[in-house]
């Protein structure tokens, strides 16, 4: 019986000492092997959780694009308003020749600045070196295609601006800096209302007119077929607190998918708007331009039908900078409401 209980013991001592042997004996590879298994399973990924992705899919007007998940040297195909105001890393701008009002800022932060003239200087996009490039979705689609040999090249619409913000910020993933340059937007707007509150209190009306060396154009208020009703050039000149002129509101239903209309000197006793903004002919934003402008609007005040405008006879007829209204962004909205307040003899909002 006593030899029994010693074969029963020791039985059990050698069962537990092979099973630790074999514990024991599992390979580094094996239980390496094991944990990686795990983490395949917990991350979906084939390598290690660790291993962050390089480049990421986003969509953008152009179609869906691979792009790098943190692109480091950016080029701007004139988009350059939205994406200074996005603080992105830029190393190349190109913007439209007419449309330098960044120009001295973006220098001053070291990007390289290059207009588009007739065309993209595609040399000086290549010398930058992107690794991605952001342009304006109306371009040409020749262009475009250039641009994609480049590197990678998602576009957006800068017209809507309000909208493109936050697709170019979701893609390069700082949705909160749009956020909140939205809502800087939305609060000096609030501001202007309020500095310009005892003009625009009694709801004047107002129109947009650009002398033309042929024609004269009447911007809308908005362009009724895109998703932000500030939209046109001039929305922001409406947004303060002017109500758009009735002749403006009719052509602007008639024409969804325009931001202006040309009309004819007999036309001009339509316009009774309160007030009246003239936007200067040239877009360069010379004295020279402005003074041209001018001299347009000397000859045309000479005109009897002119003289019968409910705006000129009340003094209200001001004269608007181009070069800082027919350009659109988050910047540019601030330019031109504080030119509007300017003109009027009112504080800029800050």
């Amino acid at each position: 019986m006593m030899y029994k209980q010693h074969y029963v013991k020791i039985t059990g001592i050698l069962f537990i000492l092979a099973m630790l042997l074999v514990a024991c004996g599992q390979t580094p590879e094996s239980t390496s092997q094991q944990s990686t298994d795990g983490v395949k399973s917990a991350a979906g990924t084939d390598g290690d959780s660790s291993t962050e992705s390089t480049t990421k899919t986003v969509e953008s007007a152009s179609g869906s694009k691979e792009i790098p998940a943190h692109p480091e040297r950016i080029v701007s195909i004139n988009m350059e308003d939205i994406l200074l105001s996005l603080e992105v890393p830029l190393v190349l701008a190109t913007p439209i020749g007419r449309q330098d009002y960044l120009n001295e800022q973006l220098e001053a932060q070291g990007v390289a600045v290059e207009p588009i003239n007739e065309s993209v200087n595609f040399e000086a996009v290549v010398s930058a070196n992107p690794d991605l490039i952001i342009a304006n979705a109306s371009l040409d689609a020749k262009i475009l295609e250039q641009l994609e040999k480049i590197a990678p090249t998602i576009t957006y619409d800068r017209r809507n601006w309000q909208e493109s913000i936050v697709q170019v910020a979701t893609a390069l993933d700082i949705e909160e800096r749009a956020e909140q340059l939205l809502q800087k937007n939305k609060d000096q707007v609030t501001e202007a209302q309020k500095l310009a509150a005892d003009i625009t209190k009694t709801k004047p009306t107002a129109a947009f007119l650009r002398l033309e060396e042929k024609d004269m154009r009447l911007f809308f208020s908005s362009i009724p077929s895109t998703p932000f009703p500030a939209s046109s050039y001039v929305g922001a000149g409406y947004e303060i607190g002017f109500t758009p002129d009735a002749l403006v509101t009719k052509l602007e239903a008639e024409n969804p998918d325009r931001m202006n209309a040309s009309i004819s000197v007999e036309l001009l006793p339509e316009i009774k708007a309160d007030y009246l903004f003239i936007v200067s002919i040239s877009s360069d934003g010379s004295a020279e331009a402005l003074q041209k402008t001018k001299d347009e609007l000397n000859e045309i005040q000479q005109l009897q039908v002119w003289k019968s405008l409910p705006a000129v006879q009340n003094g209200h007829v001001y004269v608007l900078n181009a070069k800082k209204w027919l350009i659109d962004g988050p910047i540019a909205e601030s330019l031109k409401r504080n030119e509007m307040l300017e003109v009027l003899g009112l504080p800029a909002s800050q």
